[in-house]
């Protein structure tokens, strides 16, 4: 990690995590980086502005981080009021936060036929300290959630989270499938829904901010951490 984070950005000076994610995205497709013209045969639809814009929006937002997680929160209305609705969760989310964790990891995952692989050791048992480890570490990710600290390190570690998951930048060993991703994050998703419900079902207004707000959130996590899981040219 220290050496990601001591990478320089090109032509811009700056450091962190970011150069580092997209210089190794860039070498396996250096074809996004380059200008979107017509070549050969005359194609006009490369020639019409709108289709370029578009174009020029959907690389910038492939390369650079801050400019997809705000693209993504314009899509999905995520503003400054789900923020606020987040932060006002913690009131209800971070007392209850061990039991939540507790319920996800030693009741759901390490259960499931297939989500405990990634816990097992190599004669098949479930390694109780390494399902710890993870378990704190989720703990301390949610609470940074719950403080909104979401600057450009915050989006570029849950890139990494994914990106070390995909064999084209990470060990194949770990590749966790898209599927089981999205299985988990929705898996989650119900059970934080279910127990917000219960927890605010005498505040209907409230409870639907909060759920409102952490639903665009998960979407927002979801769409950064497989930024490496679809890469369009391959």
């Amino acid at each position: 990690m220290t050496s990601v984070m001591a990478t320089e950005y090109p032509k811009t000076g700056k450091t962190g995590m970011t150069s580092a994610m997209a210089t190794a995205y860039m070498k396996t497709f250096p074809m996004e980086a380059e200008p979107k013209v017509p070549g050969g045969k005359r194609n006009a639809v490369l020639e019409v502005p709108e289709f370029q814009t578009a174009w020029n929006l959907y690389r910038e937002t492939s390369l650079d981080i801050t400019k997809r997680v705000e693209y993504m929160s314009q899509c999905l209305n995520f503003t400054e009021d789900d923020k606020k609705a987040i932060k006002e969760s913690k009131e209800v989310i971070a007392p209850a936060l061990d039991k939540i964790l507790d319920h996800i990891y030693w009741e759901k995952l390490v259960t499931d036929p297939w989500l405990s692989r990634w816990f097992r050791d190599e004669e098949g048992n479930i390694a109780e300290e390494y399902v710890t480890i993870r378990r704190a570490r989720q703990r301390r990710f949610m609470l940074k959630i719950l403080e909104c600290k979401w600057d450009e390190d915050f989006w570029n570690f849950v890139r990494w989270v994914g990106a070390v998951h995909v064999p084209v930048f990470g060990n194949e060993d770990i590749y966790v499938p898209v599927r089981l991703n999205l299985a988990l994050w929705g898996y989650i998703h119900q059970y934080l829904f279910n127990y917000l419900h219960e927890q605010l079902k005498d505040e209907p207004e409230k409870m639907r901010r909060i759920v409102a707000a952490w639903t665009k959130l998960f979407w927002l996590i979801i769409d950064v951490y497989h930024i490496d899981y679809f890469a369009p040219w391959m």
